[in-house]
């Protein structure tokens, strides 16, 4: 078995655990973003995602926990052509919306689609590793050859098996990038029920509140240079 196997069924198997302590009847959704500027700067295109844990409470609604990885500079501005790598920050869901909307970004929205448990608890534990100080961040990075310095995408790539190995390169970061990411994720049966949205989860998270543009996996998005 090659160490990059090795390394997935690993983390593969520590997430069982957890999984299992879930109550009966949990379920889990994933929603993929991107965006840049208009017009289109290079330094503004981002990739994100939210995992979401729905669980029933027995009466009334359904307990959620989303996880996000947005993994950018403290600060949110990037430097793409920086090629020392530098100190990153996982920001939220809400701060990364703001930054979004600071560079006057566009912003587009997959899903949200239903998953397994174990992606959800694969991205909790990729969330927590960006989280310990252990990942750099660079716009280019190794092309996943170390996981040690991750640009946006590949911090969210790596916390799912059937993307993992996705070799994204920067110039393909923002809206037409995460298009072709989704249309990935849906071909290589990460999604629960395919293609299938589960809509009420927008307003619970609070996304009707912003100017998010729904988009199918693979939809053609044109920047706008001008």
């Amino acid at each position: 078995m090659n160490r990059g196997l090795f390394a997935l069924v690993a983390v593969a198997l520590a997430a069982g655990p957890a999984a299992a302590q879930d109550p009966p009847g949990t379920r889990y959704y994933f929603l993929l973003f991107g965006g840049q500027s208009v017009p289109f700067k290079p330094r503004t295109a981002h990739t994100w995602a939210t995992w979401v844990k729905a669980t029933p409470t027995g009466a009334g609604p359904v307990m959620l926990e989303a996880q996000t990885i947005s993994w950018l500079p403290p600060d949110g501005r990037v430097h793409p052509w920086r090629l020392r790598s530098s100190v990153g920050h996982n920001h939220t869901l809400e701060g990364t919306l703001a930054i979004m909307a600071g560079v006057n970004s566009q912003v587009s929205m997959w899903g949200p689609f239903e998953v397994d448990a174990n992606r959800y608890h694969l991205a909790v534990q990729q969330a927590a590793k960006l989280e310990s100080g252990a990942v750099r961040f660079r716009s280019f990075d190794s092309l996943g050859r170390s996981h040690g310095v991750q640009h946006c995408v590949h911090a969210v790539t790596f916390a799912d098996p059937a993307v993992s190995r996705y070799r994204q390169p920067v110039i393909r970061v923002g809206e037409p990038g995460t298009s072709n990411l989704a249309d990935k994720y849906l071909r290589d049966g990460a999604f629960v029920g395919g293609a299938a949205t589960h809509d009420w989860l927008i307003p619970a998270l609070g996304l009707d509140r912003h100017p998010v543009i729904r988009r199918v996996p693979g939809e053609h998005i044109p920047r706008e240079w001008r």
